[in-house]
């Protein structure tokens, strides 16, 4: 139908990583087909509107981009073209699946440098949601991932939003994800995206490239260890700020009155 959104959120990343469920979560109702419905998987690109404080957005649910097929990736590339498009000035959210124990997976990395290869993401409109973590993590977990996805992405002072696994059905619990993304949402400004070239995904030499990311996170890995005070450092202002998030009242509408004078911060988490 008409839309009245001048800007798109538009939530990227691979299937299964459960970006039609947190669509459904930030417009507060179930539009998108998700995981656990039949038919699940989304092939193509869908958007319906929403309006936090005084802005309206697009929220666009678009298909993963990493498929064992090349006809179906570069479907999928034509999705991602399409939400683009249609709306370039965006906030683009990034979803990583942080199911296996928070490690972050290699094919999460590989797409997401695949698309920000042709869109040049800026961190002031990107959001990173690491999306299903388990509740009980190791301590620092957050500190040393935002530096890992700092470094493996090449993008400075990256806002990330860390999400406990929920019970999907719970209204509390959808609740309060969903007032922790709005509260990551408002915190980044939408730009113009400019597609510049294509998405380059062969699926033929996707084996590879997983190994070379395998190998970069493993020497990454060990020179995290060198890194402890940056972590600390890191892991002490994330703390802080869920110490705030902690203290203020739960309602989405009291969210959406401290939308306009929220000073910027830099990730949040829901526990």
């Amino acid at each position: 139908g008409d839309s009245e959104s001048k800007h798109g959120l538009i939530l990227l990343g691979n299937s299964g990583v459960g970006k039609s469920f947190l669509g459904n979560v930030i417009l507060g109702r179930d539009v998108f087909e998700h995981e656990c419905s039949s038919g699940s998987v989304t092939h193509e690109t869908e958007f319906e509107d929403y309006a936090v404080g005084n802005a309206s957005y697009a929220v666009f649910n678009i298909p993963g981009l990493i498929e064992a097929d090349q006809e179906a990736v570069d479907r999928n590339k034509a999705e991602i073209y399409k939400a683009f498009q249609q709306r370039p000035d965006s906030v683009v959210a990034f979803v990583f699946a942080g199911g296996s124990g928070g490690r972050i997976r290699d094919e999460d990395i590989i797409a997401f440098k695949a698309i920000n290869n042709v869109y040049k993401f800026q961190s002031k409109s990107l959001l990173l949601i690491v999306n299903d973590l388990p509740p009980r993590r190791p301590p620092k977990y957050e500190g040393g991932t935002l530096i890992k996805l700092e470094h493996h992405l090449g993008i400075q002072h990256i806002q990330v939003c860390f999400l406990d696994r929920i019970n999907n059905t719970d209204e509390d619990d959808r609740e309060q994800m969903r007032a922790k993304l709005f509260d990551a949402i408002i915190r980044c400004t939408p730009i113009t995206h400019k597609k510049d070239g294509d998405i380059q995904l062969n699926v033929d030499v996707l084996k590879q490239l997983t190994d070379e990311s395998k190998a970069q996170q493993k020497t990454f890995q060990e020179q995290l260890a060198k890194l402890q005070t940056e972590i600390d450092a890191r892991q002490k202002a994330f703390d802080e700020y869920k110490t705030q998030q902690a203290q203020q009242p739960r309602e989405i509408h009291h969210i959406r009155e401290t939308f306009t004078d929220r000073q910027s911060g830099f990730s949040c988490t829901l526990s």
